[in-house]
């Protein structure tokens, strides 16, 4: 790789770094992770967006937001692919001995209970709780219009004081809402318009011959990995990328293969801020800022491809039948 085009982590600036952090999130998420042997006695919180994340929401262009009784006309919905697997995955008995599971999104309480019926299906009721705009401390003017939204994670463990920062896992399309708490953060691509597109074109056979397969495409990362503090059992860690044969958005899968691998952590700040993810799961990582480029894991084919077949793997382990759900409607 040509000096032009290596990528230095060490010109890069962290603009999450950039924010004045509390103290002692800042202690808590520096220090290292160790591998624990039993997951239920660290259970984990999963906090999860709706639009973006679990599904796409078409804007509207020709009906008024609201009806003529002043109620919230709400939107047609699109789950993103896989929905099915990772809420089966989710509310495993197997999974809920080690993991809770909630919702928390910046949508209006009667657009929230749409989204979650659409994902969650008859099986909502397992969710811990379920969080809407109303839970963000806006001011009447904000709270009705689009603006600028953060989810402190710390009004999540004054009201579930058995989770911390090195439980909580939050994922979300936006970086902007995670930023009191980045190293709680999976930062995952928006499910936008583009994205349905794509899987649609997947769907009815349709090709695009001016682009190229992203599986054919191995991208070397080695200079990713030059500031970082590695140990003897992380240089084992092979980063060539396992085969896949993914035709839709995989993210789903690729998060259930991040879970399954945080369950054994015993503090999962400290092992986003390594590098967790982007390091495709490697042990004995030590605390430091290898997360730097965590930021955009998902832009990474290899990286994406390696953590889907450990949520596959995930999935075969309890017989939870892999199904990318995706369907045609307008």
């Amino acid at each position: 790789m040509s000096s032009n085009s290596r990528l230095k982590l060490s010109a890069r600036t962290d603009k999450r770094n950039s924010q004045s952090l509390d103290p002692i999130y800042t202690a808590i998420s520096s220090a290292p992770s160790s591998l624990i042997s039993h997951p239920a006695s660290h259970r984990k919180l999963l906090v999860l967006d709706l639009n973006g994340t679990l599904l796409f929401r078409p804007k509207r262009y020709t009906k008024p937001a609201h009806d003529a009784h002043g109620s919230v006309r709400l939107r047609v919905i699109h789950p993103r692919p896989y929905i099915t697997s990772f809420r089966e995955y989710l509310f495993h008995p197997q999974t809920k001995i080690w993991l809770d599971t909630m919702v928390w999104s910046s949508a209006q309480p009667p657009s929230v209970k749409d989204m979650v019926q659409r994902c969650f299906g008859d099986r909502h009721g397992e969710l811990k709780a379920v969080w809407a705009r109303d839970t963000l401390d806006l001011d009447p003017i904000a709270y009705h219009k689009k603006s600028i939204t953060i989810k402190d994670l710390n009004k999540l463990w004054k009201a579930f004081s058995s989770h911390s920062a090195k439980t909580t896992l939050l994922v979300d399309d936006s970086t902007q809402k995670a930023r009191l708490q980045p190293w709680n953060h999976i930062f995952v691509k928006e499910y936008g318009h583009a994205e349905r597109q794509s899987d649609l074109s997947h769907l009815w056979g349709s090709s695009h011959p001016d682009k190229k397969k992203q599986d054919d495409v191995v991208p070397d990362v080695s200079d990713l990995f030059d500031n970082l503090t590695l140990s003897p059992s992380m240089l084992k860690t092979s980063l060539a990328p396992p085969p896949s044969s993914d035709a839709f958005d995989s993210i789903l899968l690729a998060v259930i293969g991040i879970l399954d691998a945080v369950k054994y952590q015993d503090n999962v700040s400290g092992w986003l801020k390594s590098g967790g993810i982007v390091l495709c799961g490697a042990e004995g990582m030590t605390g430091g800022g290898g997360g730097i480029i965590g930021d955009r894991w998902f832009d990474t084919v290899h990286i994406v491809n390696w953590w889907a077949n450990k949520g596959r793997a995930a999935l075969a382990e309890l017989n939870i039948d892999e199904v990318a759900g995706l369907v045609a409607n307008k």
